[in-house]
């Protein structure tokens, strides 16, 4: 499916947006004519916008022709003025425990009222992964959260990085995956043996 005219919600969570990777496939989505709509997913009341964040923001905005929204899904789930009517939302990177957040659906967080409500109106949601080895129910959740039919998941694997056992989707990947998510397919195989390793 072409991905020309497609709105996508495309959301960076906090602490979370600095990943050369990502900026390269919002490059791609761009490209394509897919027309996205950058977020800033806050976990914390009062998130920190430093320079890093400040860096990545001003080149997203470049890249997309469009103001990131800091706080849209920190804000209620029934305000009026939603703007978050999207094709497709894509979660890149996805934190191991926001991963367990979405699963459980339980959460009164304010900050996941919005993408538990997206969640919920059945319409395509892509995430990658990027979480440590020892993150709770990691592998039990990515199962429960592909019984979801309108979840998919960015190829990923495990890697080593400074010493430490991670998983991490093959953010290469990340466009495929979106596109094959907008035909309601889940990218294949889900679970790579050898993971690529962004730098």
């Amino acid at each position: 499916m072409s991905i020309q005219g497609k709105h996508i919600g495309f959301a960076l969570p906090e602490g979370h947006f600095s990943m050369a990777a990502i900026l390269e496939e919002i490059r791609k989505l761009a490209a394509a004519g897919a027309k996205i709509y950058p977020l800033f997913l806050a976990t914390s009341d009062h998130p920190e916008f430093n320079e890093e964040f400040l860096r990545t923001k001003e080149l997203i905005e470049q890249i997309t022709g469009r103001e990131m929204m800091a706080a849209a899904l920190a804000e209620e789930a029934d305000d009026p003025d939603d703007n978050t009517n999207f094709d497709i939302l894509v979660i890149a990177p996805c934190p191991g425990n926001f991963l367990a957040k979405l699963v459980n659906a339980r959460s009164t967080s304010v900050s996941l009222a919005r993408p538990v409500k997206y969640l919920q109106s059945g319409k395509p949601v892509v995430l990658a992964l990027v979480a440590n080895g020892n993150s709770e129910n990691l592998l039990q959740n990515i199962q429960q959260i592909l019984s979801l039919k309108s979840i998919f998941i960015v190829p990923f694997g495990p890697a080593k990085q400074e010493g430490k056992q991670i998983y991490l989707s093959r953010l290469d990947l990340l466009f495929e995956t979106v596109n094959h998510a907008l035909e309601a397919k889940q990218l294949e195989p889900v679970y790579i043996e050898n993971c690529w390793l962004p730098n």
